[in-house]
């Protein structure tokens, strides 16, 4: 089953490292370099997201953030120029499963287009690798509602 995008910003939250603003040359227009590769792009802030991106700047929470990267009324975290945003921005593959404890925070993943688990969670981690790590399921929705049948009974909260 596909990952279904939370809007919890994660994902961008560190993107504030390899995406520089170098200049604006047109209102809400872009010119930006990727510090990895000197590559340089144009990009355009979303018409419908405009006032968002003027009046909010989320690096004052998230201080390595994406520098496009905005936060709703609602609290969904919604990246201002999804319309043109870079190539590398559209291959990132996300989490596959997010584990959120009692509190909804996020306390485990599992990385896109894998069964890689992570979590500085002591308990979430001796859960994992006794019930789900080393069991062979070959058909990965099988495994995932596995994952679900083992960590919901025991209060976590699987997000797939």
């Amino acid at each position: 089953m596909a990952f279904t995008c939370q809007q919890c910003g994660e994902c961008c939250s560190s993107m504030g490292e390899i995406i520089e603003l170098i200049e604006e040359f047109e209102p809400f227009s872009f010119r930006i370099r990727f510090s990895v590769t000197g590559e340089e792009r144009i990009v355009s802030v979303d018409p419908e997201k405009r006032e968002l991106f003027r009046f909010q700047d989320i690096r004052s929470q998230r201080p390595m953030a994406c520098p496009f990267l905005r936060e709703t009324d609602s609290k969904k975290c919604v990246c201002s120029v999804h319309t043109s945003r870079p190539d590398l921005c559209r291959q990132y593959a996300c989490y596959r499963i997010l584990v959120l404890d009692t509190q909804e925070r996020k306390i485990g993943k599992v990385a896109a287009a894998s069964r890689y688990f992570s979590s500085t969670n002591d308990k979430l981690r001796t859960l994992w690798n006794r019930e789900i790590a080393g069991v062979a399921i070959p058909d990965e929705t099988c495994w995932e509602e596995h994952v679900e049948q083992v960590l919901c009974p025991a209060g976590y909260r699987v997000v797939r």
